[in-house]
C-alpha cells in the first residue's frame, strides 16, 4: 500500500523543485540569494508540500494547480531548519550531511535568510490568482495561525526551554505535535481548504493531520536513537518512554490516523497509502 504514495512523492518532487526555483529567480541578484538557494538545495524529501498536494489530490483531479500554495510551506520549513541549527538554538554543524546554513554564510546571513523564507513564503501565498482570493486568504490565516506562538514557534520555544530532566510526558506531546506536527497537519488542511470541502470533512482532516504529524517526529525520535544521532540536551519519544514504548504509541496513533481518514470520501488512497509508509519505518 506505501507504494502508492512513494510513487506520488517521486512523480510531484520534480514539479516542486521547478516551483521552488520559480519562488526564488526574481531575487537572483541579491546578496542573500546565494544563501536561500543553498538552503532550498538541501535534499529534502518534500514531504510536506507532496502531502499539500496528495491532500488536494484527494478531492480534485487538478494537481498543479496547487503547486505555488505548496511551495509556500516547503518555505517556511526550510526557514525552520536555518534557525533550529543556529547555535543559540541546537548549535547543528550540519544538515542532511551537508555543513549548516550558518557554517558556510556565517550566523548573521543565517538568520537574515530565515528571516527572507519565511516573509517570502506569505508573498508567495499572496501572489496566488489559481484559487478565489477568499480561499487564498483562509490559507493564509491558516498557515500564520499554525507557525506561530500556539503552533510551530511555540513548540520550538518549548522545546529550547525544556530539558530531559524536566520533561514530562504532557510538555513532550506539546513539542512534537507543535514543533513539528503543526505544519504537516497545517499542509494537509490546506490541501482541504483549496479544494473547498465542507467543514465537517475539514476537521476530520485535521485530526488526521495532527495524528500523522506528532507520529513523523515520533518516528524521526527513534530513528535517530536508533543510529546514536540522538541530541543528549533534547526531550524525545525514545528517552522519556523507550525504544518499544515509543514504537507502540507510533503504532496507535497511525490505527487511530487510519480510522479517521476511513471515514472520509476520497477519490483515492494517497493519504490512506502515506499511513503505511511510516508504518514501513517501524521495525
Amino acid at each position: 500500500m506505501e507504494e502508492i504514495f512513494i510513487s506520488f512523492l517521486k512523480d510531484k518532487v520534480n514539479l516542486i523543485e521547478n516551483e521552488l526555483d520559480k519562488a526564488i529567480s526574481e531575487y537572483k541578484t541579491s546578496p542573500l540569494f546565494p544563501a536561500i538557494s543553498y538552503s532550498l538545495k538541501g535534499g529534502g524529501k518534500r514531504i510536506r508540500p507532496v502531502l499539500l498536494l496528495a491532500s488536494y489530490s484527494s478531492f480534485k483531479d487538478d494537481v498543479e494547480k496547487a503547486l505555488p500554495v505548496s511551495v509556500s510551506i516547503e518555505l517556511i520549513h526550510t526557514y525552520s531548519l536555518i534557525h533550529d541549527d543556529l547555535p543559540a538554538i541546537d548549535n547543528a554543524d550540519t544538515r542532511r550531511g551537508r555543513a549548516s546554513l550558518h557554517k558556510v554564510f556565517g550566523e548573521d546571513i543565517a538568520i537574515l535568510a530565515g528571516d527572507a523564507l519565511l516573509t517570502l513564503s506569505f508573498e508567495n501565498l499572496a501572489k496566488v490568482t489559481s484559487f478565489n482570493e477568499k480561499i487564498v486568504l483562509r490559507c493564509i490565516r491558516e498557515l500564520s495561525i499554525n507557525i506561530g506562538i500556539n503552533g510551530m514557534v511555540g513548540g520550538q520555544v518549548m522545546d529550547v526551554m525544556t530539558t530531559p530532566q524536566d520533561a514530562t510526558e504532557e510538555v513532550l506531546y506539546y513539542i512534537h505535535s507543535k514543533k513539528t506536527g503543526s505544519l504537516m497537519k497545517t499542509a494537509i488542511k490546506i490541501g482541504g481548504i483549496l479544494s473547498e470541502i465542507d467543514d465537517e470533512v475539514l476537521n476530520k482532516l485535521e485530526s488526521f493531520g495532527d495524528k500523522i504529524g506528532l507520529t513523523y517526529q515520533i518516528l524521526d525520535d527513534i530513528e535517530d536513537s536508533k543510529n546514536s544521532k540522538e541530541d543528549e540536551s533534547k526531550v524525545t519519544f525514545p528517552k522519556l518512554f523507550g525504544m518499544e514504548k515509543s514504537k507502540e504509541i507510533a503504532t496507535n496513533l497511525l490505527n487511530e490516523s487510519l480510522s479517521v481518514i476511513e471515514s472520509v470520501s476520497l477519490k483515492n488512497d494517497l493519504l490512506k497509502s502515506f499511513i503505511y509508509y511510516l508504518k514501513s519505518w517501524i521495525s
